[in-house]
């Protein structure tokens, strides 16, 4: 079957087939993508209720600990009437009631765990309280009597209501974490499929390419054998980080002072793997931009470029994402700029058309961010083919700020040449503009087109739904991550 012969590719219905078969690999390529960072998201949160529980086991134990240290100093005091015996009871009495607080805030509420939480306070309290009187009776000098309650062996009855409690909580703390953990590998093993497919979407595509331009393109596998071996080596990093994470995750078990190490750990594998994914991006734009100089169709040259540029404004937000000590936010004005000026680069290389960005510092989540991203470049890069046809200069302004009512939006203006509001023809809708509306719908977005000032367009999308947060400098960029 000669799919990609010479004679057909040159043919009209075959270039027909290329450019779908080609559209059809960019958005499994796309779709892997967007799959790998929604995984990352899910493996954070595993990692939060990992910590979770970690600390749920740890408050038990140690509310545990204390009331029996509370027990040994009322019974050392009344087996010896040492008044020394009174101070690890003094103490522990104070941290008891510290430590139920401490579970209650980082139980769930509504949870079967919440209710042991409710009943070790009552039956803590109850001990307290005829611990309390035992030494009350004891300083007026009425040992015998204190003596007595101990021994109806009701304080016994208590504690090991107290312990029952106790081993149930850690034993549902147990069992939740095999599920997470369980949990944990099923995310892997969807994250290694969701990168093995954007490998073997870049693949279909370096075939595709090789079969159109083997003739001018000898030297093209070579380099896909070079994109092959990194793919394989960050597959590798991931698995043998994943066994690190594995290790990591049994000792922190074993010892919870270690846990804030082990999560160190997951943060740096973290953000590798981001940082990876924009760099294998960036290769296939690479690739792709050598490709375009081979070709002779224009319709292939113009896809081409059209499926580069978004793949590039990906691998950008990617390469540039910086996350903040949650993992999960990162400052939208530094990776907007970040866009402009790749698509400086490249977009308006051999061009007098410049672009201003002006960005209000503003935190959003890493998602949000990237999305953010892509809906910049396809807006400005619409700018670019339509703005100025039969124009050799202009000036493109881009901005992503506030309204005075706390409404974040982006607005993109050139001084080109316009638009037509009279028209009654419906404008033909493409990609670019499915992917802005689309994007932009999640965050309630609206979008507004205008003729401005000077002549030219305004796009203002407003983003009512956008979660913004605090402004703070993210750690990445303190330590000046890439």
């Amino acid at each position: 079957m000669r799919f990609f012969s010479a004679d057909l590719a040159e043919s009209d219905n075959m270039k027909r087939v290329n450019a779908i078969v080609l559209a059809l690999g960019f958005f499994m390529l796309f779709a892997a993508a967007v799959a790998a960072l929604l995984l990352s998201a899910r493996a954070q949160q595993n990692i939060d209720d990992v910590v979770n529980t970690l600390e749920v086991r740890a408050e038990f134990r140690q509310t545990l600990v204390l009331l029996q240290d509370a027990e040994i100093g009322q019974r050392g005091f009344l087996l010896t009437r040492d008044p020394q015996y009174l101070e690890p009871y003094n103490s522990s009495r104070l941290q008891i009631a510290q430590r139920l607080g401490n579970l209650q805030r980082i139980v769930e509420p509504g949870t079967l765990q919440a209710t042991r939480v409710e009943q070790l306070r009552n039956a803590a309290m109850r001990r307290l309280e005829e611990t309390d009187t035992t030494i009350a009776l004891a300083r007026e000098g009425e040992f015998d009597a204190a003596l007595a309650i101990i021994a109806d062996n009701r304080g016994k009855e208590l504690m090991d209501e107290v312990r029952d409690i106790v081993y149930s909580a850690l034993a549902a703390e147990s069992a939740r974490h095999a599920e997470r953990r369980s949990r944990a590998i099923a995310m892997r093993t969807w994250l290694s499929a969701s990168l093995i497919g954007a490998l073997a979407a870049a693949l279909f595509l370096a075939i595709l390419a090789a079969q159109l331009t083997r003739r001018q393109f000898a030297g093209m596998a070579d380099r896909h054998e070079q994109l092959r071996a990194l793919n394989e080596e960050l597959e590798a990093r991931v698995r043998d980080r994943t066994r690190e994470l594995e290790i990591a995750r049994e000792m922190a078990e074993a010892e919870a002072n270690r846990a804030e190490y082990e999560r160190g750990r997951v943060e740096l594998l973290l953000r590798e793997v981001t940082h990876r994914v924009g760099n294998n991006l960036a290769m296939v734009s690479s690739l792709l931009r050598m490709q375009q100089a081979k070709l002779d169709d224009d319709a292939a040259r113009a896809a081409i470029e059209t499926a580069r540029g978004r793949i590039q404004t990906i691998s950008t937000a990617q390469r540039r994402l910086r996350l903040g000590d949650d993992l999960q936010s990162t400052r939208a004005d530094g990776l907007l700029e970040a866009v402009i000026n790749d698509l400086t680069d490249t977009a308006l290389e051999g061009t007098s058309i410049s672009i201003r960005g002006e960005f209000e510092p503003m935190v959003v989540s890493s998602r949000d961010a990237t999305t953010l991203a892509v809906v910049l470049g396809e807006l400005i890069s619409n700018a670019i083919k339509h703005a100025f046809r039969g124009r050799e200069q202009g000036l493109i302004k881009a901005s992503f700020t506030r309204r005075p009512d706390g409404t974040p939006y982006m607005a993109v203006a050139d001084d080109g040449i316009g638009f037509d509001e009279s028209a009654t023809a419906q404008p033909r809708v493409g990609l670019g503009s499915m992917i802005i509306e689309n994007l932009s719908r999640q965050y309630g977005g609206e979008i507004l087109k205008r003729t401005n000032e000077e002549g030219g367009t305004t796009i203002q999308i407003l983003l009512p739904k956008l979660q913004i947060m605090d402004v703070h400098k993210t750690a990445a960029e303190e330590r000046g991550f890439e």
